[in-house]
């Protein structure tokens, strides 16, 4: 009873820590493939030894509804119900059965790059103001609002600890930070997922609930090539734990090396350098389960050496998660 009550004064202070954190050494796969995906991958993640898996990419159309970048043309959510395929919840909810190295789930909300038209952070910035009036909408963060029923279906139904902010084009923190009190009143965390302006991510930070925001996932690649861990960890001072996502060979439909992304070989190199620049990482990511099955699909073991050595998901995948324990 005194522990009882002990727990609901923490929680009542924000003190007590939302559940599911990373994993003391946490390697992270992100998910872009397996929406609806079929049991035979699920079993694969679960025994991948990675701990952290990231469904992604989703994205919150103007009318409300939340679709996955697998299939654009049937939402998974619709008018505040989750109308999506019921074999993947099932399929989800298989990640954490034992036996399974995975611990946590997260779910990615990608925005818009470069003149493509407006969805995800333009319309959380446009809703998380209570004042707005916008058809179809109901407007601020209460209990009523569509992000809060967005985000309800990702805890209740989906079963996800943690909302991952992939913000690229709006950088609104204002919006972000109102977002992360529905997510943390909904007892999950926020993760981010940078590759630049230091300065927008650190306001997320500072204005957030303690505890609140508990793993950042900086890309190595594309437009973040040349980032480090060790680097973002000086920009943003944060005892919040800094990992390195890599682009594995396989990405863009390729064997060879294409917007930085490299072999298991490279990568095991790349992190014996970042953990001596940043003794304090825990940890790194892979971008991402489809780039995986391109590699074994395309024979990239076969047709470019230099690649890699993989023939199977479940060797590749061992290798990608042996290469990220490197040094730590």
């Amino acid at each position: 009873m005194k522990f009882l009550l002990l727990s609901i004064c923490l929680m009542a202070s924000g003190i007590l820590s939302h559940p599911s954190s990373p994993a003391a050494k946490n390697y992270t796969m992100f998910g872009r493939g397996i929406y609806p995906g079929n049991d035979t991958t699920y079993k694969i993640l679960r025994e991948s030894g990675f701990t952290t898996v990231v469904l992604s990419s989703f994205y919150i159309k103007s009318n409300g509804d939340v679709f996955s970048g697998d299939d654009g043309r049937t939402p998974i959510i619709h008018d505040g119900k989750y109308v999506g395929n019921k074999e993947w919840l099932k399929r989800v909810a298989s990640l954490k059965n034992q036996p399974s190295s995975v611990t946590r789930i997260e779910i990615l909300l990608e925005g818009r790059w470069i003149n493509q038209p407006p969805n995800t952070y333009d319309f959380i910035k446009d809703w998380s103001d209570p004042a707005a009036v916008i058809p179809g909408i109901v407007t601020g963060i209460g209990n009523n609002s569509t992000l809060y029923k967005i985000c309800k279906i990702f805890k209740e139904e989906i079963g996800v600890d943690a909302v991952n902010i992939d913000d690229e084009s709006v950088y609104d923190s204002k919006s972000i930070i109102a977002l992360g009190k529905v997510v943390g009143r909904l007892n999950m965390h926020l993760s981010l997922c940078p590759y630049t302006k230091y300065s927008y991510w650190n306001e997320i930070i500072k204005g957030s609930e303690k505890g609140l925001v508990d793993a950042i996932y900086v890309q190595c690649y594309d437009g973040g090539t040349g980032n480090s861990p060790g680097d973002w960890n000086n920009h943003l001072k944060t005892h919040i734990p800094i990992y390195p996502i890599f682009l594995c060979r396989g990405a863009f439909s390729t064997c060879a090396t294409n917007h930085n992304s490299k072999s298991v070989e490279e990568i095991k190199a790349e992190m014996i350098t970042f953990k001596k620049d940043y003794p304090g990482m825990t940890g790194g990511a892979i971008w991402q389960i489809a780039d995986v099955s391109s590699y074994v699909i395309r024979g990239c073991a076969v047709q470019d050496p230099a690649s890699g050595s993989a023939r199977s998901v479940t060797e590749y995948l061992s290798q990608l998660r042996n290469s990220l324990k490197a040094g730590l």
